[in-house]
């Protein structure tokens, strides 16, 4: 293990003679993280705008290194190469940097109060749900938090919701109460935090741990849990995203989730982002399938129609041939009727040898000629394709 030094004097001036990006590096953490320390050794840090009035060569007034009850020197042991700050550096990367940095800095600045004051309005309604007696007055459900702590936790649940939504409300967010993605896994509705299009679930449960049940002796012949299950007091938070980089926060012996609620909102924030990537890549695929359908479709009609036209294209060789073999024959027929010695006999046959023809002609779809029996003849017409 690695260890990392932070002395609080000499800190106070780094961070006021150089901004925290590249300052981070030199302790190579993320600023994140740094920012982080600074704030637990109460060192004041520059607020947004800073480096750019300091540029601008504005005169800016240093606040002074308050005296508190603080060690002067903090080692802190680290991972090698810092995995946390890694991850804390790769989210956000969807923000413009100074817009990263800005949400940042209003995220590790929030703090859970240690009294629920002005609560946000789905907490009011939550609160009331719980409290009230009669349907009458209990607000509808989807107002209402499925709150899954006990009675002693519900205050301190309500305080980091409180917080939470607030702070995911100014970035431009919307706190729904709706029902679950997956019907039948939940049995209450969900907490979702949405941006336009997209939401991810979140929740807040008490853990429990685990006992041996001690049957009474009614229990002993009845069927019953060997284990009974009671409340510990410690919070977890979680987002049920599947595909959320991170997902889980838990109270320890050194930190609560309300000490961590700056980068819960970041993650909530970086799960949003992943699921809309999400859905425009499901969107697009969804789209190039309805193309490619829509190309198939195209050339199975093409196809269908130059089959017609094929067909119709055969029938008409045939009819063709039917003519010529027609006219042939009448041609054969008037060969005959030098032997012909009758008038009557002559004239039936030359009437029937025009007959033969103009039946030849009907038939024939190069003539396209009517018939005052058989009606329309084969027309030319059809053999021609229609982008001609």
């Amino acid at each position: 293990m690695k260890t990392r030094i932070y002395e609080r004097e000499k800190l106070y001036k780094e961070v006021w003679e150089e901004p925290m990006t590249s300052l981070s590096k030199r302790y190579n953490i993320s600023d994140v993280a740094l920012r982080k320390q600074c704030k637990k050794m109460g060192i004041p840090l520059p607020k947004a705008g800073h480096w750019a009035k300091v540029k601008a060569g504005h005169k800016i007034k240093i606040p002074p290194l308050p005296k508190m009850d603080v060690p002067s020197k903090v080692v802190v042991k680290a991972p090698s190469g810092d995995l946390f700050g890694r991850k804390m550096d790769a989210v956000l990367l969807f923000l413009p940097e100074d817009e990263r940095k800005r949400v940042k800095e209003y995220c590790f600045s929030l703090k859970v109060p240690s009294k629920l004051v002005k609560p946000h309005v789905l907490i009011t309604d939550t609160k009331q749900y719980y409290r009230s007696r009669k349907e009458l007055t209990r607000p509808p459900m989807n107002r209402v938090i499925n709150m899954k702590v006990s009675e002693e936790q519900k205050e301190r649940t309500y305080r980091f919701y409180s917080t939470l939504f607030k702070g995911l409300e100014h970035m431009g967010y919307t706190i729904e109460v709706k029902e679950p993605k997956y019907p039948g896994y939940y049995k209450r509705n969900e907490l979702f935090i949405s941006l336009n299009e997209d939401s991810v679930p979140i929740f807040i449960k008490e853990k429990q741990r685990r006992i041996e049940h001690n049957p009474t002796e009614q229990e002993k012949d009845s069927y019953r849990s060997s284990y009974d299950y009671i409340m510990t007091g410690k919070l977890h938070f979680g987002i049920d995203a599947y595909h959320a980089k991170r997902k889980n926060w838990n109270d320890t012996e050194t930190k609560k989730i309300e000490d961590q609620i700056g980068e819960i909102i970041i993650w909530v924030m970086e799960t949003i982002h992943v699921e809309k990537v999400i859905r425009e890549k499901r969107e697009a695929e969804k789209v190039r399938r309805l193309e490619e359908e829509r190309v198939r479709q195209q050339i199975a009609e093409r196809k269908e129609a130059e089959l017609k036209r094929l067909e119709l294209l055969n029938q008409h060789a045939i009819d063709w041939d039917k003519a010529d073999q027609i006219r042939r024959f009448a041609n054969a027929v008037e060969m005959k009727l030098k032997v012909i010695d009758k008038v009557e006999e002559k004239n039936n046959v030359i009437h029937w040898i025009k007959w033969a023809r103009d039946k030849a002609d009907w038939i024939d779809p190069l003539i396209n000629k009517d018939d005052d029996v058989l009606g329309k003849g084969s027309w030319y017409v059809d053999l021609i394709p229609e982008d001609e």
